[in-house]
């Protein structure tokens, strides 16, 4: 193998058992020694390091002095990642790619940013449809049964503030991260091994009342498009964000799987995250007729307590760029002293052995950008400065050879109001997104047969997604 990434996420240290920085660091160097010397069979020792988000377990939003505790556990963070950064990467910062999760977002900055908003009986109806709308504004807490909205945009985007001002740091101004979610993306790019990595943010419109991951549509058509240049031309493409794709019924905190299929699309052959705070191997298949799938690779909690049940993990991952194989180690706390965590091999099941073999797909070919591409970009830069409908033109005529047009102009129609528009294109859907905003339109246009239709199919019937489940609920009551 030419190439070994550190592969770490989940930093939020434990409030009842904050592991020190320099018993953590040596506990790593320690384990370091066992598997590049000492272990058979032996791993290399790691060129690269990924840390796939929460790197701070983060505030409550009625925290004292709550400014004061970001920036102690960033300092503590900041501080453990820079002396990571020297032992196994000789300081250089470049060869550590870091995103961001949702411990990183800022409770204390959402509520200032939020207002009550008082439920009306004669808008009920209107305010649970905008609260299920892509891009809402609204929030429901369950905490208080409250329903309140982001009357402060500004203040909503300073939820990330100290994560960037940490990242800032860390790099010390050469990646910086942009409170604007459209920006929130950065390319490490490293011709020496054939790869290039790509830092994802999936906190877009992410917090404590919203808990699903998302990558705005933007970061990825960014990236789409520079990929393109033929500077990094028969790169390996690797992706870094922090949330999980699937996950138990009873819970909704996790990332639409569709945002795998562009990231399929756009030729990423490596995926890794975090978040569910277990290790995990999975391939996943491109849906929409192209032969391509992606590695996806999670990591356990590097630092949390007790109460995680999977224990504490990190990854090396060994790669052979030129035959495309690679090698997946998992190793686990080994004892129960939480302060002075001894590191070892873990099998990854259902295999038994100590590492797991795999392989992944190429890059893909090299091209220039096309018309489609081109005005899938120009449909971007449109939304971004709301002309929606000008926008919903563009991307209509390029459906069926951009992928990512299809999420862009379900919210520009959205935006615009145009269900008959929308009942044309996403009839039937292929998300659970789009099957919101389908029933939606389908009862709104008087449509109560193929509505019917509609909630039958094994889709929506079966789905267990808490808005498919809610939204169906409702318009079978109605039709009764």
């Amino acid at each position: 193998m030419n190439l070994s990434i550190l592969h770490i996420s989940d930093l939020h240290r434990d409030t009842n058992n904050p592991i020190r920085n320099d018993v953590l660091l040596d506990s790593l160097e320690n384990d370091c020694r066992h598997f590049s010397a000492e272990e058979d069979p032996k791993v290399r020792s790691p060129d690269l390091i990924v840390v796939s988000g929460d790197i701070i377990e983060g505030i409550k939003s009625d925290a004292p002095q709550p400014e004061d505790c970001l920036r102690e556990q960033y300092e503590r963070a900041l501080d453990f990642l820079r002396r990571l950064s020297d032992h196994f990467v000789g300081g250089n910062r470049n060869r550590v790619v870091i995103v961001p999760g949702n411990h990183d977002v800022s409770s204390y900055h959402l509520d200032k940013s939020l207002e009550s908003v008082d439920i009306l009986p004669d808008r009920k109806r209107e305010l649970v449809k905008e609260l299920f709308s892509s891009g809402t504004s609204l929030r429901w807490s369950w905490r208080d049964l409250q329903l309140k909205r982001i009357a402060d945009p500004t203040m909503y985007l300073q939820r990330m503030a100290a994560f960037s001002q940490f990242y800032s740091d860390f790099y010390e101004g050469q990646f910086i991260y942009d409170l604007d979610p459209a920006k929130q993306v950065d390319i490490f790019d490293y011709p020496e091994f054939d790869l290039t990595i790509v830092g994802f943010s999936s906190c877009y419109n992410n917090d404590l009342y919203n808990r699903h991951g998302a990558i705005h549509p933007a970061c990825i058509a960014e990236v789409g498009n520079r990929l393109r240049d033929p500077l990094f031309s028969n790169r390996l493409r690797v992706a870094v964000w922090h949330h999980n794709t699937e996950g138990p019924p009873a819970r909704s905190d996790y990332m639409d799987p569709d945002t795998i299929q562009n990231l399929i699309d756009r030729g990423f052959s490596i995926g890794l995250h975090g978040h569910q705070h277990r290790p995990q191997y999975l391939d996943t298949r491109f849906r929409h007729g192209v032969e391509r799938k992606i590695t996806v690779i999670s990591a356990g909690t590097l630092c949390g307590g007790p109460d995680f049940r999977h224990g504490r993990a990190y990854n090396i991952i060994e790669l052979s760029i030129p035959d495309r194989t690679g090698c997946l180690h998992v190793r686990e706390m080994q004892n129960d002293n939480l302060n002075l965590p001894i590191w070892g091999r873990r099998a990854l099941p259902p295999n038994t052995r100590s590492h797991y073999d795999f392989q992944y797909d190429p890059p893909p070919p090299s091209s220039t950008m096309n018309e489609s591409t081109a005005a899938l970009i120009e449909a971007q830069d449109l939304h971004i400065n709301g002309e929606y409908q000008k926008a919903a033109h563009r991307l209509t005529a390029v459906l069926d050879q951009e992928t990512l047009a299809r999420p862009l102009l379900l919210d520009c129609l959205i935006q615009i109001g145009d269900t008959e528009s929308l009942l044309d294109v996403f009839d039937p859907p292929s998300n659970e997104a789009e099957a919101i905003h389908l029933m939606d339109a389908l009862w709104t246009n008087g449509k109560r047969e193929r509505l019917g239709q509609v909630l039958d199919t094994p889709f929506i019937a079966q789905s267990n997604d808490p808005s498919v489940v809610t939204i169906r609920n409702k318009y079978t009551a109605r039709l009764r």
